[in-house]
């Protein structure tokens, strides 16, 4: 039973991230309210880069660097040597968001911006595997591909009323 937990937690590491992300921003915000670097919109864009792209990314250069067979069944793909150059790149976007965490506007800016590109470009990578290859395992089609699609989204609303409230209220 503990196994089987631990199995669906580490396959939707993804989805539990994302949800602590507003779980937290909403507390904060909830326990903060009234100062305005402490909106929800600030506190959700800190936590997703935080968690939905910075433990996200650490996570997912795990997988792929250490767990390369496991990473590529799950995805419906055969093992493959990209598979460390992914973990890299993975990893590099991974620091960019745990770093963002504590970072101004610009440098969450910069670190967003790179978890919108990654995410995107996974998800056409998906619906190319989905239509092309007809690949609907879990690791292509499930859970992975809708946050691929829904970070993004966040993250640019995000941004978008963090930065018409003044960047200068989202530094730290």
């Amino acid at each position: 039973m503990i196994e089987s937990l631990i199995r669906t937690l580490l396959l939707n590491f993804n989805v539990i991230m994302l949800v602590a992300s507003f779980v937290l921003a909403g507390a904060i915000s909830f326990f903060k309210r009234g100062r305005p670097e402490h909106s929800f919109a600030n506190e959700l864009y800190r936590w997703l880069l935080l968690l939905s792209v910075g433990m996200q990314g650490v996570y997912t250069f795990v997988i792929h660097v250490f767990f390369p067979a496991r990473s590529a069944a799950n995805i419906g793909w055969a093992q493959s040597p990209f598979q460390y150059e992914v973990g890299i790149a993975d990893l590099t976007v991974g620091v960019l968001g745990v770093l963002a965490f504590w970072g101004n506007f610009s440098f969450r800016l910069a670190a967003a911006i790179a978890g919108i590109v990654w995410y995107w470009g996974d998800a056409i990578g998906h619906v190319r595997q989905m239509v092309v290859a007809n690949n609907y395992a879990p690791g292509n089609a499930g859970p992975w591909f809708w946050t691929d699609v829904l970070v993004p989204l966040l993250l640019i609303v995000c941004t978008f009323i963090v930065w018409r409230r003044g960047a200068s209220t989202a530094t730290f």
